[in-house]
């Protein structure tokens, strides 16, 4: 066992966890290039699935897009036109009926919003930054992208940066011209995503039930 952790080290771990908050309003000054090196650093040092990515010493990538340059602009623009299209899909899927019809209705209403307007993150946030896994056998390239994005979020909080998930950045994997602009081959890597930047605004203190209450010793 490992006992270079001390009492100290383990307090502050609880202390970032439950600190950690979706903060979707950022202030336009964006933060040193460092902090976002470190961020990707604890991205890069979450689980992967090893057996499926073999010996790939590229198996996860990070692309960081600017707020103000042209690559920004054409993300954004790339993600509504997903938007838009996944509406339409959806709205086929469901019927014309109401929105509850088979289907989420504040789900759909996102998905109607973000074709619309755009992502509302990627015209504010100072970075946006895509992760990609390489999808190997078995498939579990998303399962892997959840870890290295719960290492950023919890990165992202101790050096007191807002984060949001941008999860419509999973369905980019299925556009060519967003995979192109990554410059990744198609089809061989999955998706996802998320803002950062300075808070703009503290977020809602949050609520979680007592563990023993959802906890079942067996």
């Amino acid at each position: 066992m490992n006992n270079e952790f001390s009492d100290q080290a383990n307090a502050a771990l609880d202390g970032i966890i439950m600190a950690r908050r979706t903060n979707r309003a950022f202030a336009k000054e964006p933060q040193p290039r460092a902090a976002i090196e470190q961020i990707i650093h604890a991205g890069l040092w979450a689980p992967y699935a090893a057996v499926a990515v073999g010996g790939r010493a590229d198996f996860r990538r990070f692309f960081v897009f600017a707020q103000g340059t042209q690559a920004m602009a054409e993300a954004a623009r790339l993600v509504q036109l997903r938007a838009r299209s996944f509406l339409e899909s959806m709205k086929s899927a469901v019927g014309t009926g109401p929105a509850g019809s088979g289907a989420a209705p504040a789900y759909l209403e996102r998905i109607k919003a973000l074709a619309e307007n755009g992502h509302p993150s990627l015209k504010t946030a100072p970075y946006f930054i895509v992760l990609a896994e390489y999808q190997g056998i078995p498939a579990s390239g998303l399962q892997s992208l959840a870890h290295a994005l719960e290492n950023m979020w919890l990165k992202a909080t101790a050096l007191g940066l807002a984060f949001q998930l941008i999860s419509i950045t999973e369905r980019m994997a299925e556009d060519e011209a967003f995979v192109q602009l990554l410059g990744l081959p198609f089809g061989s890597y999955v998706l996802d995503g998320c803002a950062i930047g300075y808070p703009a605004a503290a977020p809602p203190d949050a609520k979680r039930v007592d563990a023993a209450a959802v906890t079942r010793w067996l």
